[in-house]
């Protein structure tokens, strides 16, 4: 579900004082740089896991505040944790192939995406690229320039048959990050939203059913014969 962000900080400016501005802050990186640009859209901070797109090759821990100067100003003297200079080398090298990388990523998805779309056993496919609601795809046209590489899917069948589906997958891994160049899969209400009460996860579409996908830079045909073959043990 997108959030309209101009919207959004156009509600932080109305309501700010003289002394007492709301900052609006969005975290992008699902998106990543590329496919969304929330200070075109007039927000104050943009915040990345550097881990997952910026990083994408799954060997690095770090995190990026973007914003004017005095914002950062300000930030820093809450909280400073640097990162160390390897840590900064290994992000260095990933920015000289990020634009390949996503684009890539962004490729397969779409096609995995369609796959998915028209399989039997799967009930629903949340994904940029398929938008059906209309509010939803205006605020897509407005503010966001690919549909990324982050797939959800309900399988038929509820858990029993997620958990048959992830333990048959061979090519794709099983793991809570995403954006690194191999494809992972998780069980999203046991895993990385486990810590949420059920009955807040039911309100936002998260069930047991649910399987969420990171999808790589491996040959679009091998994903999704691997994704056809997991579905075909249920």
């Amino acid at each position: 579900e997108l959030g309209d962000i101009a919207a959004c900080t156009d509600i932080a400016k109305r309501y700010s004082r003289k002394g007492r501005r709301i900052i609006s802050a969005v975290d992008n990186t699902f998106l990543g740089p590329l496919w969304q640009k929330p200070f075109y859209h007039g927000a104050d901070l943009v915040i990345y896991s550097a881990t997952k797109y910026i990083g994408g090759h799954s060997d690095l821990i770090a995190g990026a505040v973007l914003g004017a100067d005095k914002l950062i100003k300000q930030l820093k003297g809450i909280r400073k944790d640097p990162a160390t200079p390897f840590t900064c080398w290994l992000m260095m090298r990933s920015l000289e192939t990020l634009k390949l990388r996503m684009t890539r990523q962004m490729e397969n998805a779409r096609r995995v995406a369609d796959f998915l779309k028209s399989h039997p056993k799967i009930e629903r496919v949340y994904y940029l690229g398929l938008i059906d609601d209309v509010s939803q795809a205006r605020i897509y046209q407005k503010q966001c320039l690919e549909p990324g590489a982050m797939i959800s899917f309900d399988i038929r069948g509820g858990k029993k048959n997620a958990f048959k589906f992830l333990n048959a997958l061979k090519l794709i891994k099983i793991a809570v990050s995403l954006g690194s160049t191999e494809s992972l899969a998780e069980h999203v209400a046991s895993t990385t939203h486990s810590g949420i009460p059920a009955a807040e996860r039911a309100r936002m579409g998260i069930s047991q059913k649910m399987i969420r996908l990171s999808v790589g830079v491996e040959n679009p045909q091998d994903l999704i014969l691997d994704l056809k073959k997991a579905l075909d043990k249920i």
